[in-house]
């Protein structure tokens, strides 16, 4: 029986009694398992165990509540109360519905208090809690880290941040104690097998963009996608990497795993995909970048870049790394080059601003930036900017715009960007990788598919 059934079941009290029962058993379930020899079993073995231990503990629970003058259970709560209990203990327990829910995109949670739902076209809905008390939303937090997360992680007073990946491939990030109460934030990406022509079909490209995005891979240029939050940057980012060729060995590096490529393993056989390790120098992602490149990897794919690794990447692509394709936080693609500088400084106080920016001149070749806007339909979601970077003046980068917004007569900016009419110096390289010049010459307004009022973005 699914979760969402179990909801239909439930009844005044209920939370609270699946609490006080999941925590006897889980105790119960720890002191039989402490008695093999290791003090270790498969999962199977303690969910069986939890199983024939569950219908006691209940029993027990049942009649001390009677004794307080609750009324007992009949049993299809009896049922209820069973199957919600190893739901918490070995599932997602209340999130589990939530997350069948295809059109959200955002979950979060501020202790025991009704879920904040955020779905894709902008609408912001409350579901009902996932925990009694904010002690047992903790209790919750440390079972998910316990059981799902891909490396040792935990969650409490001495690490009181929380950030994993969900076994749907869902991001989740908590905070404990450092916040006035346990907040936790989800994020799905539901778009995981999403295309560069799958994006010109919701309108986040224009025909012209795909064309030069698409030669842009092929030609391994080292591109870098730019936006603010929610703004579908690791959506843009993960529709590059469907372009790569699907024999060759590339290298993913993420602080939880969000791109998912190494799960279609049948389009790409031979991805090597690394997530960072909390706590351990050897394994952050400043490492992780070295790592890859002594695995044979032809190009490095960086989930976010915010931090010191930027030093070795940008190291990595000056010196002949090539195809590279990373995002950042920044408001439009100026702002992209010097925020990569500045990470540059803060990453290393022996570097110059002058060589932070001519690293980041030699290394990158294109910028992307992502624009959200909110409006009477929904978000909207779309491609603003393409600019071409290289070394100029001094060695400080030089921006080429290839795709802009575009101003009519009065003056009047428009919300999609349209080709400049300029060429980037290596439009050469485009080119031989099958791009056509006429996307960035012939004046169109880029062949945008626009979206109609009404639909569901993407």
């Amino acid at each position: 029986m699914s979760v969402e059934q179990l909801s239909e079941a439930d009844f005044d009290g209920a939370d609270e009694l699946v609490d006080r029962v999941q925590q006897t058993l889980a105790q119960r379930v720890e002191e039989e398992m402490s008695r093999h020899s290791d003090g270790m079993a498969p999962e199977g073995v303690e969910r069986e165990l939890a199983g024939k231990l569950i219908d006691d503990v209940l029993s027990a629970e049942i009649k001390e509540s009677a004794a307080r003058g609750r009324p007992f259970l009949d049993p299809g709560k009896e049922w209820f109360v069973k199957q919600a209990v190893m739901a918490e203990m070995f599932g997602l327990g209340r999130l589990e519905p939530l997350l069948a829910d295809e059109g959200v995109e955002n979950i979060d949670i501020i202790g025991n208090e009704p879920v904040w739902l955020s779905y894709a076209d902008g609408t912001v809905m409350r579901a009902p809690r996932i925990a009694p008390t904010d002690e047992a939303l903790l209790r919750w937090l440390q079972r998910l880290a316990a059981r799902h997360g891909r490396t040792e992680r935990a969650i409490n007073s001495s690490s009181p941040l929380l950030n994993m990946e969900l076994p749907g491939g869902e991001r989740l990030a908590a905070t404990i104690e450092v916040s006035d109460r346990p907040h936790v934030s989800i994020r799905r990406h539901r778009l995981s097998k999403t295309g560069l022509e799958d994006l010109r079909q919701r309108g986040m490209i224009s025909t012209g963009q795909l064309a030069l995005l698409r030669a842009a891979v092929r030609a391994e240029k080292n591109v870098v996608v730019c936006g603010r939050q929610r703004a579908g940057k690791t959506t843009l980012l993960r529709a590059l990497c469907w372009e790569i060729p699907p024999d060759e060995r590339f290298a993913t590096l993420e602080t939880e795993f969000e791109l998912g490529l190494h799960r279609h393993r049948d389009r790409f056989p031979a991805v090597v995909a690394f997530e960072e390790r909390v706590g351990t120098v050897v394994a952050d992602l400043s490492h992780l970048v070295w790592q890859s490149l002594r695995m044979h990897t032809t190009r490095t794919i960086v989930g976010e870049v915010r931090g010191r690794e930027i030093i070795p990447m940008l190291d990595a692509l000056s010196t002949g790394g090539s195809g590279s394709l990373s995002t950042l936080h920044a408001r439009n693609a100026g702002d992209a080059v010097n925020r990569m500088a500045r990470l540059c400084l803060e990453g290393n106080s022996a570097w110059t601003p002058e060589l932070a920016h001519e690293t980041v001149a030699h290394a990158i070749d294109l910028i992307v930036h992502i624009d959200l806007v909110a409006d009477g339909s929904g978000l909207d979601r779309y491609v603003a900017e393409i600019v071409s970077v290289e070394a100029g003046e001094y060695g400080r980068p030089a921006r080429t715009y290839l795709f802009q917004r575009s101003t009519d007569s009065s003056g009047t900016i428009g919300r999609r960007s349209v080709p400049t009419g300029n060429l980037p110096t290596d439009i050469d390289d485009y080119e031989r990788a099958g791009f056509d010049r006429n996307w960035l010459t012939c004046g169109s307004d880029g062949e945008w598919i626009l979206r109609r009022a009404g639909d569901r973005d993407a």
